[in-house]
This record gives C-alpha cells, structure tokens and sequence, in this order.
C-alpha cells in the first residue's frame, strides 16, 4: 500500500517535524537581547541535571556498600514485589484454566512455584546486600 519513500516520509513528517520546530521555537523567554546587526553571538546555559539516585550526602558516604543497598531499596525490591505478585497470579489463573488436566496442574504448580522461590529470594535481598556489604568492609 505505501512505498519505502511514504514510510520515511511520514515517519520525518509525524516525529521530527515538532522537534525541529520546539528547537527554533524559544517562547521561555530565556533568550537574552541582542542586537540583530551583530548576527549570530555564542549563548551558554548552565544545566543541571540532579542525580537519579541520591545515596550520599558527601564525598565520605559515596560507597559501594551504600550504593548496592539504596538500589535493592529503591529498584530492586519494589519492581520485584510487583513481579512476584503478578506471577502468584499467573499461577492461580493456570490452576483455574487447568480444569483437572495434570500436565497443565503441572505447569501451573511449576509457576507457582517457582514464584515463591522468586519471592523468597526477593526477600533474602536485604540479607544478601548486607553479607557483601560485611564482605566489603572486611577486605578494606
């Protein structure tokens, strides 16, 4: 139906066109006034862009042990706990769906399963960081 060049035409058109167009468009007001008879002047912004993750308040806190517990706390943990949930569900929807058939009480009982083994090991996080970070300091 579309040929190669109406792909990329529509493709340019639909995702590049409003970029280039936010790019030219400056309505912040951030722009400082120049004289236009001058022509182009050289203009530098100052960005800062914060941290993902603040772990440390000074330079003697930045450590990896630090580091390895706020991302269990913060990423690992949560985004888990929703995996593990959605899975113990899954499980139970292959229980329903198996009607008494024992490959697929099987399959569901694997899913179950392995879940829980999931989720175990979800909770043991905690402990893990905590031995590699005893670990860690040890070999300091």
């Amino acid at each position: 139906m579309y040929n190669k060049n109406m792909k990329k035409f529509i493709f340019v058109f639909l995702f590049l066109s409003p970029l280039i167009t936010l790019a030219l468009d400056d309505r912040s007001g951030n722009l400082p006034p120049r004289d236009p008879a001058l022509g182009p002047s050289s203009i530098s912004y100052k960005i800062d862009i914060p941290p993902p993750l603040k772990f440390c308040e000074n330079k003697a806190d930045c450590t990896l042990p630090k580091l390895i517990t706020v991302l269990i706390d913060s990423i690992v943990i949560p985004i888990g706990s929703v995996i593990a949930v959605l899975m113990i569900m899954y499980a139970g929807f292959l229980y329903v769906t198996a009607r008494g058939d024992p490959t697929r009480i099987k399959e569901a009982h694997d899913a179950l399963l392995y879940a829980i083994i999931g989720a175990a090991i979800l909770l043991g996080a905690k402990l893990l960081a905590a031995a590699i970070e005893g670990t860690i300091t040890q070999l300091k």
